[in-house]
Formats: structure tokens, sequence, C-alpha cells
């Protein structure tokens, strides 16, 4: 057994005593993983070890990447203004620090039982495989939020027709925004409900607005809301207008945007739809090849 192999298996027996100890002092918070939903959390059992090192300080939510995510959470997750966004925070980062943790234990016990190279591309890959799970996992939240601006995109144009068309029929503000927001589900009607509750406990529909600018994760809607604030609190008279306006410009962008996801399906068909050409020319030119060889 080599020099390597050993200092291998070494540090993969002390991966594996500190997999234990973190497991075992993260159970304590096995009570927050109750009534989580299968879906998205599936793999609820590896978030233990995640927790326990939370309580180091360098892996704790104080941390550059933990006041990350709790900033993402509180957008992410706005029901009853946020109050369980560290809740959340703590759970995303626990999951990828326990999926860390349980991969690169794994990479170190499997590394020592190959040999020469194949050893040392385990151990690459290995690494590598850790510190995908590590930046995805911080960056997880973040692309949760894009996906939901983008949907939130999507159907803003209806949204705002709809706010236009009911203001002009001589609805306040307020109360065209409470009828739209009941009138079908998705994530920009779950927002704007969500600003209802908020205008509900006190809030002023200013306010309630903006922060369903900031919770859509758009920049277009969050100008949208930023503009139409402006008008209501200077007399609301060119309100109408411009959300007819606006209606007309968000199905135009609406369009392009449709165009542009069309143009990124088909260039992603054709890397697959290439390599199946590659695949029928090769049996062309091999039965070929065969063919004039037996002449």
């Amino acid at each position: 057994m080599t020099i390597i192999k050993i200092v291998l298996l070494t540090i993969a027996a002390a991966l594996i005593a500190m997999y234990i100890v973190l497991n075992l002092r993260g159970q304590k918070y096995d009570s927050l993983l109750n009534g989580l939903p299968k879906e998205g959390f599936s793999d609820k059992a590896f978030f233990a070890a995640g927790y326990a090192l939370q309580d180091i300080k360098p892996f704790s939510m104080t941390g550059r990447i933990g006041k990350k995510l709790l900033s993402q959470s509180k957008i992410l997750y706005p029901e009853n203004e946020g109050r369980y966004a560290e809740y959340w925070a703590r759970l995303y980062w626990a999951r990828t620090l326990g999926l860390s943790v349980l991969v690169i234990t794994f990479v170190f016990i499997i590394t020592p039982l190959l040999d020469g190279m194949y050893m040392l591309l385990a151990l690459f890959f290995g690494i590598a495989s850790v510190y995908a799970i590590y930046t995805q996992g911080a960056k997880d939240m973040e692309n949760k939020l894009k996906e939901r601006a983008e949907k939130c995109l999507l159907e803003f144009p209806n949204v705002v027709s709809k706010l236009a068309l009911l203001m002009n029929c001589g609805l306040i503000m307020k109360d065209a925004w409470f009828q739209v927001a009941k009138d079908k589900e998705g994530d920009i009607y779950d927002l704007m409900r969500e600003a209802c509750s908020e205008m509900n406990s006190g809030k002023s529909a200013a306010e309630a607005i903006y922060n369903f600018g900031v919770y859509s994760y758009s920049p277009e809607i969050r100008k949208f809301s930023s503009i139409i604030i402006q008008n209501v609190e200077k007399g609301g008279s060119d309100v109408t207008m411009y959300m007819r306006q606006q209606s007309s410009e968000l199905w135009a962008h609406k369009r392009q945007l449709m165009l542009q996801r069309g143009d990124a399906a088909a260039a992603k068909l054709l890397i697959p739809t290439m390599i199946v050409l590659v695949g029928v020319l090769a049996i062309i030119i091999s039965a070929a090849m065969g063919n004039i060889s037996m002449l």
C-alpha cells in the first residue's frame, strides 16, 4: 500500500468520524424537517450534518453566503412579512452543507480502492462534484427567484390589461388590484394576494405594491410598480392611461420573449440532432466500407 493511499484512508476515516458526529449533533434539528413536502426535499435525511455545521462560525448564517441566502429567502418566502425567512435560509444552507460533506466523505472512501490514474481521476471528479454541489446550493434560491421572475413576467401583460380594464370601468387602484389577485392561480397572483394581505393588515397600497415589485424579482415589474406608486401619490389621474400604454408594450415584450425562448429551445435541440446525424453517417460509412472490402 502506497503512502498516498494511507494518507487518503486516514482522511477518509477522519471524514467518516466527523460525519457521524455532525449527524448526531444535528439530530436536535429534526423537528424543523417535519411537514416538509417530499417534492424538492426528498433528501432531507442528509440535512442534519448541515445544521450541525451551521453552529461552526465559518458556516453560520452570519457568513457571506448565509447573509445572502437570508436576504434572498425574504424575497422568495414573503409570507407573514418574511417571518419564516430565516427558517428557509437555514434549510437550504443545511442541505448544501450536508450533501457536500456526504459526497466528499464518499469520494475519500472510494479513491484509495483504485489504482494509478483512476485514483487521480476519481479524486479530481469527486472534488469537482463537491464544488458543484456547494456552489449550486449557494445559488439555489437565486435560481428559483429568477425562475419565478420569468413566470411572473410572462403573465404580467394579462395582469396589467385586467387592471387597466377595471380601472377604466371606474374602480380605484386598490379595488382593481383585489379583483385581479383572486382571478387566477400562479406565481404573480400569489404575490398579488400577498400584497392584498399586507393592505388588509394596515399597510398602505403604495407600500404593498412596492413590496410586490421587490418580491417579483423582475426589474420590469419593479419599474412598473414604482411608476404606479408615483402616479397614485400624485392623484392618480394618469394611472389608467399609463396602464393602457404599458399593456401594449408588455404584450410586445412578451412576444419577443417567447420568440427568444423558441430560439433557445431550437438551439438546444441542434446538438442532439447533430449527434444523431453523425451516428447515422457513421453507420452508413461503415456499411459502405464493409461492402467495398467484400468486393
